[in-house]
C-alpha cells in the first residue's frame, strides 16, 4: 500500500497541470519605456520627412513646369518697345544692326541673352557687355569699350591703307565711333610686326609700358605729349618716341613709373629752348648720370 502512495505523488508531482500557471510579465523601467517610444517617433518622422521632401519636390517640378508655360505665353504678349544702349563710342544703329535686333517683332522673354553677350563681346572693341531684361518691354546692353592709346598702319588688299587702334594689352582693332580729335590726338606705332591670326591681328609685346608712359605724359607734362608723335618698339625694351622739338627720345622700359625720366626730359627741353635752339636732335634718357643729349645734333637758331 504505501508503494502505491508513494507512486500516486510521483506522477501527480510531473503533471504540466502541478505547475503554477500565474506568472506575472517582467516590468519595464520608465528609462527603457521613453527609449523605445522615441526609437519608433524618430522612425515615423524619418518616414514624414521623405514623404513631405518628395511632395515639394513634386510640387517645385509642377511650378515650374507652370512657370515656363506662363513666361512662353508672356512672351509673346510683351514684345520689345525701347532697346537701351549704353557705350562711350559703338553708335547704337551699329550695336542693333551687329546683334541682328532690328526686328520690330522681337520676343521680350524669348531672346538667347548669353548669346547675344557672347556674340558682341566676341568684337575686339568690347572688352566687357552686360545685357538684360527690363520688364515689361525694354532690354538693356551695356558696353564698356576698350580705350585706344596708339595707332597702327595697315596695308589691305581691298581697302588700301586702314589706321587700327591699340589698347594697353596690345589688342589691335579697327575703332568704331571714336571721335576723330581723340584718333587725331594718339600717336602712331612704330617698329612693330602685325601678324594675321582668326580674322584678327595677334596681340602685340610691350604695350604696357607704353601705355603707361602716354599716359603720364599726358597727366605731367601734356606740353611735351601734345607733340609726340610717333612711338618705337624697334630697340625694346628700348622705347623711343619721335617728337616735335626733340626728333628722338629714347626712354627705359620702366612697368609703372616714368616719372623720373620726363621730369629729366621736360628739364632739358627748357633749358635748351631758352637758349634759343629750335630744335634738339636726340636725347637718351637711359644714360642715368651722364649728359643725356648729343651736343653735336644740336641745331641753333
Amino acid at each position: 500500500m504505501a508503494r502505491k502512495k508513494a507512486a500516486g505523488v510521483s506522477r501527480k508531482t510531473n503533471s504540466w497541470k502541478d505547475i503554477d500557471q500565474d506568472v506575472k510579465a517582467k516590468s519595464i523601467s520608465k528609462t527603457a519605456f521613453k527609449r523605445i517610444l522615441l526609437s519608433r517617433c524618430r522612425a515615423v518622422g524619418a518616414i514624414v520627412g521623405a514623404f513631405l521632401i518628395l511632395a515639394a519636390a513634386l510640387k517645385l517640378f509642377v511650378m515650374n513646369e507652370d512657370l515656363s508655360v506662363s513666361l512662353s505665353k508672356a512672351g509673346r504678349a510683351l514684345p520689345i518697345k525701347d532697346i537701351l544702349v549704353e557705350s562711350s563710342a559703338l553708335p547704337r544703329d551699329w550695336v542693333l544692326e551687329y546683334l541682328d535686333l532690328n526686328d520690330r517683332e522681337l520676343d521680350l522673354l524669348g531672346l538667347d541673352i548669353g548669346q547675344l553677350k557672347t556674340k558682341l563681346e566676341s568684337h575686339p572693341q568690347a572688352l566687357s557687355v552686360e545685357i538684360a531684361r527690363q520688364l515689361p518691354d525694354a532690354l538693356f546692353i551695356a558696353v564698356n569699350e576698350r580705350e585706344p592709346v596708339a595707332k597702327a598702319l595697315v596695308e589691305d588688299v581691298r581697302r588700301g591703307r586702314l589706321t587700327l587702334l591699340v589698347d594697353r594689352y596690345g589688342i589691335v582693332y579697327e575703332g568704331i565711333g571714336y571721335g576723330a580729335n581723340q584718333i587725331k590726338s594718339l600717336p602712331y606705332l612704330d617698329g612693330i610686326r602685325l601678324r594675321r591670326f582668326e580674322g584678327g591681328f595677334e596681340p602685340l609685346i610691350g604695350m604696357e609700358p607704353v601705355a603707361n608712359l602716354l599716359s603720364q605724359a599726358r597727366e605731367i607734362a601734356p606740353h611735351l605729349y601734345q607733340s609726340w608723335k610717333v612711338v618705337s618698339l624697334a630697340e625694346y625694351p628700348r622705347l623711343i618716341v619721335k617728337s616735335g622739338y626733340v626728333r628722338e627720345i629714347v626712354f627705359q622700359k620702366d612697368e609703372s613709373d616714368f616719372r623720373t625720366q620726363l621730369s629729366r626730359l621736360d628739364y632739358i627741353v627748357d633749358y635748351y629752348k631758352s637758349y634759343a635752339y629750335s630744335q634738339v636732335a636726340k636725347v637718351d634718357l637711359t644714360m642715368n648720370s651722364q649728359v643725356p643729349v648729343e651736343k653735336s645734333l644740336v641745331a641753333r637758331r
